[in-house]
């Protein structure tokens, strides 16, 4: 390791504004190479005047020298010119009151252990020190549909509660906001999740007091009073309850006890960019043989066969196992740990705790009930299918329409809507009582979830919509035509009823996040005029 003298010259880079990002490492890690591969890098000491600043690991990368190099020119020992490649990456690690920071630059992320850092951090301190009225976006994600995440841009700065967001069915995973603005400066702007990106004036002598500013927004509480709700759910800390939730998610993998747990991508991703998943990755010594099997999804049952997953499994094993994504420009493939993949709802000792993004929160209790008794609030349809037995889905809906005059096959009907750039089915089947039924199979959350939006996206375009209940209409057999689909109908003349198909013995029981999903679709349709029912399908 190469040790620079101490530097007091001015660089290119002092006064300028530079995009930072930075990493928080949690407790438990004496050394960087704890939490960093450093085989194969370069490091020096960064030394600026009177003080250590750091440690600076780095490795060639552009074809064009990278911006951020300037801040580091004048270093003893940092070799600038060698830098100069397609895959340039440099962490500058910092410790502050104790804690380490990682500053990185390049491609350099993917070399901090993704265990080690510290969750939300960045969106943490974003939001402490973000102006409450200054957001520009925000990152989602759906909790019935854990894997479908969207970004939502603003035009000009505005508050959080001007976005579309829905605190009871959505997740904040990150915000982009500008700082209040300072007198004489130009406004800065920050943002994260795990990490934090901070467009600020960076030199050398810098770093630290940037540690120590972001250190601070995330110690404080501010955040909470501002957004009360963020509370509904919280990261679990205590190590005895992880590990004891660690022991049940493992027996239930061992097990394929999946009705719970799913994979999903832990990151918000551009689809177009993605050639496939490899559930396991060509050794470096197979370079003659094919290529890894990519897949187009994540699906758990299929991981679990190609991953070997057997009776010897444990949390650790799990956090070591990886899941890899090829990318179409052909730039090395990276990685996530399978344990980070992994989604699940496990309960323990009374209480309700989700796996997400590999960490453990638990669901405040208050949040709980109050999606219990809104589930329980729904009121038991008096419909009556008969038992499904063996049948899929779609032969099911077929043979109750085949067997009962009553009932009108609405199955695979597809109506487009939105000037035809999506389709939505009005329902499965339609009877002549004027109850609109919904069904689908048990299964995960993402499933459950679609199933909901499908039955309030239809709810709205039918009663809203006079082309939709032409195109409905038209699908109808006669005897359950509409007499006048021009005319718009009303709502409290018609039953919504969402039916699933479950084999579990007992009165119907969804996963939380479904329940969360159905209660958003139920108090939509309600508010429209409907009366919505569930209705439970034996095997």
């Amino acid at each position: 390791m190469l040790v620079a003298e101490e530097r007091a010259m001015a660089t290119e880079s002092d006064g300028k504004k530079f995009k930072v990002t930075v990493f928080l490492i949690k407790d438990g890690y004496d050394k960087i190479g704890d939490f960093i591969a450093v085989k194969d890098f370069k490091t020096v000491v960064v030394k600026t005047v009177g003080k250590e600043v750091g440690t600076l690991i780095y490795k060639g990368g552009f074809q064009s020298k990278p911006g951020w190099v300037s801040i580091f020119d004048g270093i003893q020992g940092f070799d600038s010119k060698g830098i100069w490649n397609q895959s340039s990456k440099a962490i500058l690690v910092v410790k502050h009151d104790g804690k380490w920071f990682c500053f990185t630059f390049g491609y350099a992320r993917h070399l901090i252990d993704e265990l080690a850092y510290e969750r939300n951090f960045g969106l943490i301190v974003s939001l402490n020190l973000g102006d409450p009225v200054g957001m520009k976006s925000i990152d989602k994600a759906n909790v019935g549909h854990v894997s479908l995440r969207s970004r939502e841009q603003a035009t000009r700065e505005i508050a959080l509660n001007n976005f579309e967001f829905n605190d009871d069915i959505d997740l904040l995973r990150s915000v982009t906001a500008k700082l209040p603005k300072q007198k004489d400066e130009d406004q800065e702007t920050v943002s994260g999740r795990d990490s934090v990106t901070i467009n600020t004036t960076v030199t050398v002598d810098a770093f630290e007091d940037i540690a120590k500013r972001l250190y601070t927004a995330f110690r404080s509480t501010s955040y909470k009073k501002r957004y009360p709700w963020l509370g509904k759910i919280k990261e679990e800390r205590d190590k005895q309850t992880i590990e004891a939730l660690d022991t049940a998610l493992v027996e239930k993998v061992v097990k394929g006890e999946f009705e719970k747990i799913w994979l999903a991508i832990p990151e918000l991703v551009v689809w177009e960019d993605i050639k496939g998943f490899a559930l396991k990755f060509r050794s470096e010594g197979a370079a003659e043989k094919a290529g890894p099997v990519l897949y187009q999804d994540l699906d758990i049952e299929e991981w679990r066969n190609v991953a070997k997953i057997g009776d010897d499994l444990t949390a650790d094993r799990l956090k070591y196992k990886k899941i890899f994504v090829y990318w179409e420009d052909g730039r090395d493939p990276s990685h996530w740990s399978a344990y980070r993949c992994l989604n699940a709802e496990i309960d323990l000792a009374k209480k309700k705790y989700i796996l997400n993004d590999g960490d453990w929160y638990k669901i405040e209790a208050g949040f709980v009930q109050e999606v219990n008794d809104f589930y329980n609030s729904v009121a038991d349809s008096k419909i009556q299918l008969p038992p499904y037995g063996t049948s899929t889905e779609p032969k099911y809906l077929r043979a109750v329409a085949a067997g009962n005059a009553a009932y009108a096959l609405m199955d695979r009907k597809e109506i487009m809507i939105g000037g035809g750039r999506s389709r939505v089915e009005f329902c499965d089947l339609y009877s002549n009582a004027s109850e609109i039924i919904h069904v689908k199979k048990y299964g995960g959350a993402n499933l459950l979830s679609h199933l909901f939006s499908q039955t309030l996206v239809s709810g709205e375009c039918f009663l809203h919509d006079a082309a939709f209940r032409m195109e409905v209409n038209k699908h109808l057999p006669q005897g359950f035509k509409f007499s006048n689909s021009k005319d718009q109908p009303t709502a409290k003349d018609f039953e919504v009823c969402i039916a699933i198909m479950s084999k579990v013995k007992g009165p119907l029981e969804l996963p939380f996040f479904s329940k969360v999903s159905l209660k958003h679709a139920v108090r939509s349709l309600r508010n429209l005029g409907y009366k919505v029912t569930k209705l439970k399908i034996p095997q």
